[in-house]
């Protein structure tokens, strides 16, 4: 049996503060979640701030990986 364990410092963050943690640009990051590559959190109101769900990627990057 494997274990898994991830560690996340911050569960949403902030389309600038991924892209300086990912080394990209704010304006990939703007097209990476127009294409549904990125999730964000839901939003109550359309006009509310945008941010990256952590949780999400990092629940997928637990599902796609395969641990023997």
């Amino acid at each position: 049996m494997s274990n898994l364990s991830l560690h996340i410092d911050a569960p949403f963050l902030s389309f600038e503060e991924y892209a300086r943690r990912t080394g990209t640009t704010v304006d990939n990051v703007r097209y990476l979640v127009r294409e549904g590559r990125l999730p964000i959190r839901p939003k109550c109101r359309p006009q509310e701030r945008p941010y990256i769900n952590m949780l999400a990627l990092m629940k997928e990057a637990s599902e796609l990986c395969l641990v023997s």
